[in-house]
């Protein structure tokens, strides 16, 4: 018997119909409706969700893009499972790209971005769920970036961002010191930006990943499964 999918699709208007396929399974994956490990077969999310399967492979093989799943010759597709390995090169990859985001934005300035950010911080102290605390985590980080004004940069980070927002939700979802690190980590981060202090900015950006990482591997250990 054919398991039910466990999430609904939406109406939309500015997405075709892959995009918006990806995005629903993207949601399940990293909200945990779909788990680890967990086989998505074609066929199935074609039927349930009353498509044809063209944009359900299209959808597939962004998410595979993105790091969200993999897919095997004759094996199909599962939902990654995200190991210790997995997790440092991830925060690594990040901690470069995120430091020399932080080095450009103090040397030329945030520009209009600069009141993006404030609002965020704003929004992210009443964030009363963890995927609202991700998105709104996720959006910080990646007004930061944009902040750099360097494309190379950008496009490398936007092909971490799933996995980025994946490692978050992983934490809002069992860390009850989530919300508020979160929120004392961006305001001193901005400090330092304003007042252009280099070192300061770049020393707080790898703390808060550096403690992200341990906290992840911990949780992982913990449970005995990868994250």
């Amino acid at each position: 018997m054919s398991e039910t999918i466990p999430f609904t699709l939406e109406p939309t208007l500015r997405q075709t119909l892959s995009e918006h396929i990806a995005s629903s399974l993207r949601d399940a994956i990293i909200g945990g409706q779909i788990r680890p490990g967990q086989r998505l077969a074609e066929a199935q999310i074609a039927s349930g969700l009353k498509v044809s399967r063209a944009p359900v492979r299209n959808a597939l093989a962004s998410l595979e893009q993105e790091g969200l799943v993999s897919r095997v010759t004759n094996r199909g597709t599962t939902v990654v499972h995200l190991s210790g390995r997995d997790i440092e090169e991830i925060t690594s990859l990040r901690l470069l790209l995120e430091v020399l985001a932080v080095r450009r934005v103090i040397a030329q300035g945030a520009g209009e971005h600069w009141a993006k950010l404030m609002a965020n911080v704003q929004e992210t102290e009443k964030a009363f769920t963890p995927e609202l605390l991700a998105t709104l985590d996720l959006e910080f980080h990646e007004l930061l970036v944009r902040a750099a004004d360097h494309g190379r940069l950008l496009n490398s980070w936007l092909g971490l961002r799933s996995q980025i927002r994946l490692l978050m939700m992983r934490r809002n979802l069992t860390d009850p010191a989530a919300p508020g690190a979160t929120v004392r980590g961006h305001k001193e981060l901005l400090g330092a930006i304003r007042e252009r202090n280099e070192d300061r900015a770049v020393q707080l950006v790898e703390k808060h990943l550096q403690k992200q990482y341990e906290w992840l591997v911990k949780a992982s250990d913990e449970v005995g499964t990868a994250v």
